[in-house]
């Protein structure tokens, strides 16, 4: 068969390479090399193919964006933590780690509150009607409005403090080799504007955006704003300048405040994704660590 003899000999050649180019030979009374079995870990070429590796859910980013949307705002007693739990069926764990027995009992409206904001976001999480994060937006807005007014100070006073910094930043010349992967929208929207430039209108924007009344501004134009500002964020936070802004500078000080604050977009629509693929048809499995002593 002299295909297969070929193939052998193929084999053999590469089989020595990978053995960092030990010379093989065949002693006496062993089988001729070109008759042994064929390794396929030891020949590309007939290797069969093998199935990409299923993607590992990014867990910190789901368990980040549910406490950001259940967290009534960042002190530290009215932060939920969560935790995924995998055995026997995947569930997320919710807690607020600084409050006791007595607390509860003390105040168990409060309580039922929580149990009530988390049944409704999760709902609106599987709910079919709900695209992306836009449509989660109003429950941030008027059911966690301390959190995501705290969220929106602290990129506005970040930038704020930019003011005079713009013109040292050492930006790239080009608006292509600033905003390297996202440079056609970049040009889309700025044209030949130099990146500092971009920067700098970016940043009014987003200032512009966060300073909007939330009493006076209807709940559907306030979704456009807050789209548009999340967009504007993310489109700053591909700046090669921002990405490597020293610490403890006006820019690196923005880049964290904003990175906080992308989790109310991106991170849902991720999440959105993720609990549709593993609860499908069927609600959130998620339970309180303390939910038990308040069921009759």
């Amino acid at each position: 068969m002299p295909s297969t003899l070929m193939l052998v000999s193929t084999t053999s050649k590469s089989s020595s390479f990978s053995r960092f180019n030990h010379k093989e030979e065949t002693e006496p009374g062993s089988m001729p090399h070109s008759a042994q079995s064929v390794d396929e870990d030891d020949d590309l070429t007939i290797r069969p193919r093998r199935k990409p590796p299923p993607k590992i859910p990014k867990q910190h980013v789901i368990t980040n964006t549910i406490t950001s949307y259940l967290s009534k705002s960042d002190s530290r007693e009215e932060v939920v933590s969560v935790t995924i739990n995998s055995s026997p069926e995947l569930s997320f764990i919710l807690h607020k780690p600084l409050r006791n027995r007595l607390s509860y009992e003390n105040n168990p409206c409060e309580a039922m509150q929580d149990f009530m904001d988390a049944h409704e976001f999760f709902t609106i999480i599987t709910n079919p009607q709900t695209k992306n994060y836009k449509d989660v937006l109003p429950f941030l807005i008027t059911r966690r409005r301390k959190f995501f007014e705290k969220r929106l100070w602290a990129v506005r006073a970040t930038l704020k403090a930019m003011n005079g910094e713009w013109s040292t930043l050492g930006t790239s010349p080009s608006i292509h080799e600033e905003f390297s992967s996202f440079s056609n929208i970049a040009c889309l929207r700025f044209g030949a504007l130099p990146p500092v430039d971009v920067l700098i209108k970016l940043s009014v924007e987003i200032q512009t955006c966060a300073r909007v009344n939330i009493d006076v501004v209807p709940m559907e134009r306030l979704v456009q704003i807050f789209d548009r500002m999340l967009e504007d964020c993310h489109l700053f936070l591909r700046s090669g300048t921002v990405a490597k802004a020293a610490p403890r500078s006006g820019a690196a000080a923005a880049k964290s405040a904003m990175e906080r604050f992308l989790p109310l977009s991106g991170g849902v629509d991720y999440l959105i994704k993720f609990c549709r693929n593993t609860f499908p048809g069927q609600e959130i499995r998620y339970q309180w660590t303390d939910r038990g002593r308040f069921e009759d």
